[in-house]
């Protein structure tokens, strides 16, 4: 496979998948927490509270991380080893302040997650923000048992290292993606 060919495979599966296992660390202390996420290109986007979630408070500290993407495979017939899939990757994660990198943001996420913009509304005063999330909020209904904390912020993470793994081509191997 080409590295254009791998490339393209990559950024598709980021595009095509929903979470992600975000490893962060303080003092020592590793932690993994699944989340959603939403990408442009090979930058992902997520929400978490910088101050109430775990991972958040790692942030703050130490902005270095990793991550997995990947499926469940039920390993029930003897090649299905092969099936495996999946994204690994090493990067920096940062809180997002700015309006117009908040302003693209939230158009990629609730692009993904249309459903989210009614609740993200409360999380921002930005015009340029606001007035993406009451587009994209129009004519959606609120999810009656779906809560979304306020203190949530987004944060973009920028890969500097990403391995694809897939067992269709090779057990154990993973290639590294040059971006």
């Amino acid at each position: 496979m080409s590295n254009e060919t791998l490339r393209a495979t990559v950024l598709e599966y980021i595009k095509q998948h929903h979470t992600m296992t975000l490893a962060t660390t303080l003092d020592n202390q590793p932690w993994a927490t699944p989340i959603f996420y939403a990408s442009d290109g090979f930058k992902l986007y997520f929400l978490s509270s910088p101050r109430t979630s775990r991972h958040g408070k790692n942030l703050s500290a130490n902005p270095k991380v990793s991550a997995s993407i990947t499926e469940d495979y039920p390993l029930k017939q003897l090649n299905d080893w092969q099936k495996i899939q999946g994204i690994q990757l090493e990067g920096i994660a940062k809180l997002l302040v700015n309006e117009a990198e908040l302003a693209q943001v939230v158009t990629v996420y609730v692009t993904k997650y249309p459903f989210t913009a009614p609740y993200l509304k409360g999380m921002f005063t930005f015009p340029r923000v606001m007035a993406i999330l009451e587009k994209a909020s129009h004519n959606l209904k609120l999810i009656s048992n779906f809560r979304a904390s306020l203190e949530n912020r987004f944060y973009e993470l920028v890969p500097e290292k990403i391995w694809f793994v897939d067992n269709k081509t090779s057990f154990e191997k993973r290639r590294e993606v040059s971006f």
